[in-house]
């Protein structure tokens, strides 16, 4: 398999039987086509593109000769719009990747939708794949497709793949082990809260203030909401910097510009705060482009290296904050304008979700926010203050601080320590977990969290045992103490 089937494999794979595995598009049919041009449009499309006749199993991919596809086909009504295919789960070791509806009206055809694994292709592959059947409904030729993923599977086994696919996971190694713990540390103000809040903006004003930005800075339009929206972000928690975790397209070598395959791949961009928006503004970007050069890895190889920093740090690894980019791809229903909430009860994997719908015209971003840690009025709070805090900047640089909502507020049992918040009760609690009750007291001393244990105890054992107990709890603002000091004899050992 290519490095991208298995990294779709990795994530999707506690979600089978589910949707999170299929990506879907709509072909207008040219009027007049008949429901054989529309059948032979689709079977040359499946025959020149080997995705989507691959198999996967056994950490290998076979791509079939032949097979047959059975579309679906709906007759329009006037209420009827779920025109897409069946939206089970694919078995990726025995389905074809793609399923077809064919929408008729009065008999004739008139749409053709697709839905299509996620292991077999990624959104921008969906967009060559929909311009592809456009030009074959309407009876153009098209050239050979030359690149498939077979061939890409190849050169990932070749020596120069394999340097470029291990310099990738060594970057990403470093960057886990650099990342500040729990960089998101707050409190659950609300901890018999469930699920997420979720608001929408849409705004003519931003987009235009984004193209007033990009030409001061020379920044592209994603790096300037990503970096209000983190501006905002660490000036409500306190922190001075997040990393982002988003994802890259991965398609700058000439031959995976029309690649039908899925090499998207999730990437780190780590934001540093600054009373400069405009310098944000940069820095983002910056740091957005040196990340896409390692946006290929082995998702093996970079879990393996992520157990080891969790190990020697004590911390798991969270996805704090998650950026999606899907301009071009969304089809999600805006607000007009400003922000309004919604309540499609949509699932969110980490505790904020910032989402970029739209650049162009409007502007168009999605907010999620884990409801144990905020309100919904923070959350519509929050992702307002990024339409005006880029409407204040087109006119000039301004300090981000103004624009976002009131830093949350922790309590006494917070303090810093490692570079972040730490939540001094909850390391106890894990401390007391792991070693029993009033074995080890937990207090900071300057940036480090200690733990103070009797002369009687074995110190690196103790200290793997409370690293165990932190994984387990898997709770921003909990980390293993970095020292242990006996209470007699005055030993020390570093952790």
């Amino acid at each position: 398999m290519t490095v991208g089937q298995k990294n779709v494999l990795e994530w999707i794979g506690s979600d089978l039987p589910g949707p999170a595995d299929i990506l879907s598009t709509t072909v207008r049919v040219p009027r007049g086509s008949t429901m054989g041009a529309v059948g032979a449009a689709l079977g040359e499309l499946i025959g020149r593109r080997e995705a989507l006749r691959t198999l996967v199993r056994d950490g290998e991919q076979f791509v079939c000769a032949s097979g047959t596809l059975v579309a679906e086909v709906v007759e329009a009504t006037g209420t009827h719009r779920d025109w897409s295919p069946s939206g089970r789960a694919f078995d990726p070791a025995a389905d074809l990747p793609v399923r077809a509806s064919v929408v008729t009206r009065s008999g004739a055809p008139f749409l053709v939708g697709l839905r299509v694994s996620h292991v077999a292709a990624d959104l921008m592959a969906m967009t060559i794949l929909g311009a592809e059947l456009a030009a074959l409904l309407a009876g153009r030729t098209l050239p050979p497709a030359a690149y498939h993923p077979a061939d890409r599977a190849v050169y990932e086994l070749s020596p120069a793949g394999r340097r470029r696919l291990e310099g990738s996971v060594g970057y990403w190694a470093r960057q886990v082990a650099e990342k500040p713990l729990c960089a998101f540390g707050l409190p659950f103000r609300f901890p018999d809260a469930r699920g997420h809040h979720h608001v929408l903006l849409g705004s003519r004003p931003a987009a235009e203030a984004v193209a007033h930005i990009v030409a001061s800075t020379g920044a592209r339009p994603p790096a300037v909401v990503m970096a209000a929206f983190a501006a905002l972000l660490t000036s409500w928690t306190g922190v001075p910097g997040c990393q982002l975790n988003c994802l890259c397209n991965n398609r700058f070598s000439p031959e995976l510009r029309d690649y039908v395959g899925t090499v998207a791949q999730e990437t780190i961009v780590p934001f540093t705060a600054s009373s400069s928006f405009l310098r944000s503004v940069s820095r983002t970007d910056a740091a957005a482009l040196a990340a896409y050069r390692y946006g290929r890895y082995d998702p093996a190889r970079l879990t393996e290296a992520k157990g080891e920093a969790e190990r020697a740090r004590g911390m798991s690894c969270h996805r704090d904050v998650v950026v999606n980019n899907t301009t071009g791809h969304s089809r999600v229903t805006l607000p007009g304008t400003g922000v309004e909430p919604v309540t499609d009860g949509r699932v969110f994997g980490a505790p904020a979700e910032f989402d970029v719908y739209r650049l162009d015209g409007r502007i168009g971003c999605g907010l999620g926010l884990d409801a144990r840690l905020a309100t919904a009025d923070e959350t519509a709070g929050l992702l307002g203050g990024v339409e005006r805090l880029i409407v204040a900047a087109a006119d000039g640089d301004v300090d981000p601080a103004g624009f976002g909502i009131p830093p949350v507020e922790r309590g006494p049992g917070w303090v810093r320590a490692r570079s972040c918040w730490v939540d001094l009760a909850g390391v106890q609690a894990a401390v007391d977990l792991a070693l029993g009750l009033g074995v080890a007291r937990v207090e900071a001393e300057g940036d480090e969290l200690v733990a103070h244990v009797g002369h009687d105890i074995d110190v690196s054992a103790a200290a793997e045992a409370v690293v165990a107990a932190v994984l387990r709890e898997g709770r921003h603002g909990v980390v293993a103490p970095s020292r242990y000091a006996r209470a007699a004899g005055g030993g020390r050992s570093a952790r």
